[in-house]
């Protein structure tokens, strides 16, 4: 009898499945992307174009020679330079409120494409951002309102930047010379023979940018106040460490560009399930002068940007205790052993000595001797001390 029911689910499981075949044809020259928001008042602007590529190419085929420019319907224009391939900035802007603006892009090919003309968005300012210890991580909340109750929509952006130490100090340091052809090792100590550590790979910063689309709306609220969980680092991240800052720029949209960005949201973030809201057409305000049909990926948001900075101590945190994963090795000091045994490791500290000299000492993996693998040792300007 159990031999049958298989045989019956097995026939039943295998005659459901067919070969599915997408509709989609993909555009061989790739569609235009474009990325970025026209930002109104101190801040530059960059712009990004870039060509679409299939899912299994994750070479990004930047858009360049291209000219760009700002029109407004009052016939002013203003010209966005290529400062490196795909990429075309602009200093500060002062945008009227009263004026609608659109982008103007020629490709290196002479082809055309424009946006719609869209207004200029307003943006209060961020009220503040707030993080709370959870179980099992670190929650950081954003909070905004408009007491115009004019904004309605957001979009937020951050960069995360932390300082990180390497596992091990570095006191010591090995010294290659050619004595009759032969390469010889010798081991010293650092900084001429002072007892001190080299700090310049020892103390690192790390920045990221945020990789989701952060949006919110306030729209079925009787008030414009945002609230809400926007970033979250689970227990034991290197992030925090030592000291960890936030830097949140926060974006007013149009209605039509929030509703674009859920969109891209939904697409991007869902899981895979047939449960899940399934991918849908992208179209957003741009489009191709010669023909209409084109797809462009893209839209077009005007708005001043506001942000704010916050730093987290580890100090603030109760056994928050990140640790990397690294181990020592003892090896001896003479030019033979340090040749086999200790190239391609960092040496750090003294093993055993004698009343004369070293007679063994420890090295790790340049990735936990050498924080500069994993980040850079310039501290930023931002960085509080």
């Amino acid at each position: 009898m159990r031999t049958i029911l298989f045989c019956f689910l097995c026939l039943f499981v295998f005659s459901c499945k067919e070969k599915y075949v997408s509709p989609y044809v993909s555009n061989i020259d790739g569609y235009l992307v474009v990325e970025g928001n026209i930002n109104n008042g101190k801040d530059s602007t960059v712009i990004k174009l870039s060509r679409s590529t299939r899912l299994d190419n994750d070479v990004v085929k930047m858009e360049s020679g291209a000219s760009v420019k700002l029109e407004g319907d009052d016939k002013m224009s203003y010209i966005l330079n290529e400062i490196r391939p795909g990429f075309y900035h602009i200093g500060q802007l002062s945008l009227s409120e009263a004026k609608k603006y659109r982008l103007s892009i020629v490709t290196k090919s002479g082809k055309k494409y424009f946006s719609e003309f869209v207004p200029v968005k307003d943006n209060p300012a961020i009220d503040s951002i707030q993080w709370k210890v959870e179980k099992s991580g670190v929650q950081l909340y954003i909070n905004t309102h408009d007491d115009l109750n004019k904004t309605k929509y957001y979009n937020w952006e951050f960069d995360e930047t932390w300082e990180f130490h390497s596992t091990y100090k570095s006191f010591l340091q090995i010294n290659e010379s050619l004595i009759q052809g032969k390469k010889v090792y010798t081991l010293d100590y650092r900084n001429l023979g002072y007892y001190s550590f080299d700090s310049s790979i020892y103390y690192c910063w790390r920045t990221e940018p945020s990789k989701n689309i952060l949006i919110g709306t306030s729209i079925n609220l009787s008030n414009d106040v945002i609230s809400l969980p926007f970033h979250f680092i689970p227990n034991d991240s290197w992030k925090l460490g030592v000291r960890y800052s936030i830097n949140v720029k926060q974006y007013s949209l149009s209605k039509s560009a929030y509703d674009y960005l859920l969109k891209m949201k939904k697409n991007t973030e869902s899981t895979g399930s047939i449960f899940d809201a399934q991918p849908s057409e992208l179209k957003g305000n741009f489009y191709s002068d010669s023909d209409k049909s084109e797809t462009v990926i893209g839209f077009l948001n005007i708005s001043n940007i506001k942000t704010k900075r916050i730093f987290i101590d580890n100090t603030q945190l109760s056994n928050w205790r990140y640790r990397e994963t690294c181990f020592l090795s003892e090896i001896k000091n003479d030019s033979d052993s340090i040749r086999i045994s200790g190239i391609g490791l960092i040496p750090t500290d003294v093993a055993k000595t004698s009343a004369t000299s070293i007679i063994s000492y420890y090295a790790g993996e340049p990735k936990c001797v050498d924080c500069t693998f994993r980040g850079t040792n310039i501290k930023p300007a931002f960085w509080k001390k």
